[in-house]
């Protein structure tokens, strides 16, 4: 009969060889050996070898390769349900693991079984990495300021359902960064096909039970301007799925009590979006969304945004008229 490990750690992986490796090697260097690597290959050039990295590494180790590339979401979701182990991990293939992260995580939740969804701190590495630490420990002082946690410990905080408020201001890192219960995970659902899943799964956790975060720099998080979804040329993109993360979270069933907050989430989330389309003089998609976030509620501030909107829009509908009579 083979034994279940204590953790299971689901590692997505695309087009990073070298990094892929350093960040295996982060997990071997664990001070707990109890645990299995899940890789998957989200249809990398050449393809993640098995045979090699269970030769190089070990047989805790397994690939799991899609044959076409479906994206971070679905690459954690195959591992997920590949997983063995009683908790649930994950690691991207650019960043790292300090040496005490698994055995830190596991002794926390076991030690407390009133949390369900462990959050682990981040600190960050790389180039860029003194301007990251910086822009992360001003967000993460502002989320604890509105989610009040419970201090347990010296590093260790639990929250209520206030959390998901918090949340859906700002998503930081570390809230980014979980360990679970495979249970609870299976009960919080699957990750969903979003640019911001990781932010998206951490608003439904919040309201699947207690949270905690565990505040030390266990995470190690490389900046190095390497990421997929981190590409300036992207903001848009960032915005875009902001807005429906919060929309989608209405069909929540545990939303009710939290629904006001919610919908002034989703008008500045429409606010934030619409600026972005009048920053790149797209002034009929910026009074679309504007419009839209009327359904929400109504302020002095849409009004104004809405004006702006309508104003930016004229100017782009004036200038291309004027260029096409030139």
């Amino acid at each position: 009969m083979t034994i279940s490990p204590i953790i299971s750690i689901i590692l997505p992986t695309h087009n990073r060889p070298k990094l892929l490796e350093e960040a295996i090697e982060s997990i071997i260097s664990q001070n707990i050996t109890d645990w299995e690597l899940i890789i998957i290959d989200d249809n990398s050039t050449p393809a993640v070898n098995n045979q090699y990295i269970q030769e190089k590494f070990g047989e805790k180790i397994q690939v799991l390769n899609h044959v076409t590339s479906k994206g971070g979401a679905e690459a954690k979701n195959t591992g997920i349900k590949a997983a063995r182990g009683k908790y649930i991990a994950f690691l991207d293939d650019d960043d790292l693991y300090a040496p005490n992260y698994l055995k830190n995580a596991i002794e926390t939740l076991e030690n407390n079984p009133q949390i369900n969804t462990l959050f682990m701190g981040v600190s960050w590495f790389g180039p860029k990495s003194e301007w990251a630490q910086d822009d992360y420990d001003k967000a993460m002082n502002k989320i604890l300021d509105d989610a009040k946690g419970i201090e347990i410990s010296k590093e260790l905080l639990q929250f209520d359902t206030s959390l998901f408020t918090a949340l859906l201001k700002r998503v930081p890192m570390a809230f980014q960064r979980p360990v679970t219960q495979n249970l609870n995970l299976q009960q919080i659902g699957f990750y969903q096909d979003t640019l911001l899943w990781d932010c998206d799964w951490a608003l439904r956790a919040s309201l699947n039970g207690s949270c905690g975060l565990l505040n030390e720099d266990l995470y190690r998080q490389r900046t190095a301007g390497q990421g997929y979804s981190s590409k300036p040329s992207r903001r848009l993109d960032h915005m875009l799925s902001n807005l429906q993360i919060k929309k989608d979270l209405l069909t929540h069933l545990q939303i009710s009590p939290y629904k006001k907050s919610l919908f002034q989430a989703i008008i500045k989330a429409g606010q934030d979006l619409a600026w972005e389309y009048i920053t790149q003089k797209k002034g009929g998609e910026a009074v679309k969304t504007t419009l839209s976030t009327f359904y929400y509620g109504f302020s002095f501030l849409q009004i104004k945004f809405l004006l702006h909107s309508l104003y930016t829009c004229m100017v782009n509908i004036f200038s291309h008229n004027k260029n096409i009579s030139d």
